[in-house]
């Protein structure tokens, strides 16, 4: 509760100043072709990371595992952060990105794949053997997911509230830590006030992903895990999670929970 609270009231903080900061050097057109701030990863990144610190001053939460945890989100972060800035959006999806590269062309989407797979299998704990390959795909494929969601405002931060809830109530820190740091961002997310971005919807997927190898039995149950993430990554790869949404009634119903009227 302590971490939950903490990266709750950082997020709170931390959402309206760097909103206003980021409107002047960093904003990107929403799905409306609204020009609005983005990039606010960074107060989800700041968020959890004063969450973690909180449960490690209390002792609940050991250091090297804090650590091990605050630099595979900052790593996904930054990756994030790099398209946020640089990408021109010309290139969309792990196929347009691996076919510009092919085309000779090598876009932020391709260096965002390298460093957070790079940084997938720094985090894992290569003592379990082949398994640690397993959680490594669990990681990188989690991230891209929330990536594919992020289309419309607070659509990932709620489909992550609910998942992560589940996983904090069976006891993982992490996964409340998130929860605190992103419902301290989702009124502003489902005003279109603001845009994750993908340093945002990066980090969603980077700690749901963690949170469910830390909760996930090793082998059978992780390697479902990795299945189902990959299927999730193939639907929206090619077909469109806005269309499969907009066909279910119940969907729409909880996609629109809290948007403004038109967003």
């Amino acid at each position: 509760m302590a971490g939950f609270i903490m990266a709750l009231a950082a997020a709170l903080v931390l959402a309206g100043p760097t909103a206003a900061m980021l409107s002047r050097g960093l904003a990107a057109k929403n799905y409306r072709g609204e020009l609005i701030p983005t990039g606010m990863g960074l107060v989800f990144l700041m968020a959890v990371l004063a969450g973690l610190g909180a449960l490690v001053l209390l002792g609940r939460l050991d250091r090297e595992p804090a650590l091990a945890i605050a630099f595979w989100l900052t790593m996904v972060c930054l990756a994030g952060l790099v398209d946020d800035a640089a990408g021109d959006g010309s290139s969309r999806g792990l196929r347009g990105h691996f076919a510009a590269l092919l085309g000779g062309r090598l876009t932020t989407g391709i260096a965002k794949i390298i460093l957070i797979g790079g940084g997938a299998l720094v985090a894992v704990d290569w003592n379990s053997g082949w398994r640690a390959l397993v959680q490594a795909a669990i990681l990188a494929l989690a991230v891209n997911l929330l990536n594919q969601l992020d289309l419309r405002p607070g659509r990932a931060l709620k489909f992550f509230l609910c998942i992560a809830a589940v996983v904090a109530l069976r006891g993982n820190a992490l996964a409340a830590v998130g929860c605190g740091a992103a419902a301290g961002l989702l009124k502003g997310d489902l005003e279109a006030r603001y845009m994750l971005g993908d340093a945002g919807a990066n980090l969603l997927g980077a700690v749901l992903g963690l949170a469910a190898v830390q909760t996930v039995s090793p082998g059978a149950g992780q390697a479902l895990l990795m299945l189902a993430l990959a299927a999730g990554n193939a639907l929206g790869e090619f077909s469109s999670y806005s269309r499969l949404i907009a066909a279910s009634p119940i969907l729409q119903w909880f996609d629109k929970i809290g948007r403004q009227a038109g967003k």
